[in-house]
């Protein structure tokens, strides 16, 4: 019963912390991609005319949105170089995403009195081991390279040249922190010469309404050369790899719950042998021989049952103090402490899980245990 107890509690233990995982991701990703984004199928950019406005905004659910230029910079401040993605959003970017939120130091600012601002990265600034102080504005070399000139023809002429202040800090994730500088719209046009081209254009939906709905709309009026992708199509990688880890642990741990069924097998072995008179007098007061088979049966579904419920007990209040305490802590990371999420129908179908292989092995090998055992000993 202990070593049913101890598997299913950490049946229920590892899928809340793959749930917490999952659900943090789900939360990273919320705050940094919009629910809906619209990108070219071939290439990085398309022209921004392929667009209509007045389409996009007349189609119920869609609340905002954003043209996005997205491309690679070389950074420099003060003698520190980093390469970095330049990501220009318009100024109303913080009504698609709370970026906000993220703020690590300084503020979201993008503009103000006419001057671009840049948001960098956690990861970018450690880099460019950038100081940012109220009283002495930072500022930020930007060289964007010049489409289709070479490096090795050109040299620095390769390169458009500009420099912008930093308002402020943000943190996401550590992915994120060491890719992303957010500036104006305007600013990306400007030093990538893409007067007319954009990267993406991305979307804030109603919360009641269903994104795939909204994009099944989008696709019927938008070009065939541009494709609308929901937040998790576009992450769909990372989603997966974490259903795939998560499924696979409870693979092996649903193989050590098989092995802990071959431990309540063999304690019912030990009390078949231990039990033959037994068997025997019961057999003459006319007990038949499925009766007797259905008493080691019952035994061993007692077992597993009872070691499912305190698993299950003993997991969810272990995830319970977790969520409650803290206990287990994580250093270093975007969050204070490990990340759990106790989802009844998982916990539900763990203790169904168990309670059906155990009744299954009790079953079929009580049954030949008792042959080989019981009744060709006794009864011959």
């Amino acid at each position: 019963m202990v070593v049913v107890a101890f598997v299913t509690a950490a049946m229920v233990i590892v899928m809340s912390a793959f749930g917490g995982i999952e659900g943090l991701v789900q939360n990273l990703f919320a705050n940094f991609d919009a629910p809906l984004t619209i990108l070219p199928k071939e290439g990085k950019n398309f022209p921004d005319s392929l667009v209509t406005n007045e389409e996009m905004m007349s189609l119920p659910g869609i609340a905002a949105y954003s043209r996005i230029i997205e491309e690679e910079a070389w950074l420099n401040c003060v003698d520190h170089n980093t390469v970095a993605t330049l990501k220009g959003v318009e100024e109303n970017y913080t009504s698609l995403l709370p970026l906000d939120s993220m703020i690590y130091l300084g503020r979201f600012l993008l503009k103000q009195d006419s001057i671009p601002y840049a948001v960098v990265g956690l990861g970018v600034r450690g880099e460019l081991m950038m100081p940012l102080s109220p009283n002495s504005p930072t500022v930020l070399n930007v060289n964007a390279p010049v489409r289709g000139r070479k490096l090795s023809r050109y040299r620095e002429n390769a390169f458009n040249k500009k420099s912008i202040m930093v308002s402020g800090i943000f943190s996401a994730s550590a992915e994120l922190d060491r890719k992303y500088v957010f500036v104006p719209l305007d600013f990306a046009r400007n030093i990538y010469e893409m007067e007319n081209d954009i990267s993406a254009v991305e979307i804030r939906t109603d919360p009641s309404i269903d994104p795939v709905s909204i994009k099944s709309e989008l696709e019927k009026i938008l070009p065939g050369s541009l494709k609308v992708q929901t937040r998790n199509e576009k992450n769909a990688l990372v989603y997966k790899v974490n259903q795939s880890e998560k499924w696979f642990t409870f693979l092996i741990l649903f193989f050590i719950l098989i092995i802990a069924c071959f431990n309540i097998v063999a304690s019912l072995t030990i009390m078949i042998i231990e039990k033959k008179k037994d068997i025997y007098i019961l057999g003459s007061m006319g007990a038949g021989k499925k009766m007797i088979e259905r008493i080691f049966i019952y035994e061993g579904i007692f077992i597993n049952a009872f070691g499912a419920i305190a698993g299950v007990t003993l997991g969810v209040l272990a995830c319970w103090l977790q969520l409650k305490f803290g206990l287990v802590t994580m250093e270093g990371a975007i969050v204070d402490y490990y990340p759990v999420i106790i989802n009844g129908l998982e916990v539900a179908g763990i203790f169904f899980t168990v309670i059906i292989t155990g009744s299954v092995f009790c079953f079929s090998l009580v049954r030949i245990l008792m042959k080989r055992f019981a009744w060709n000993a006794v009864f011959r």
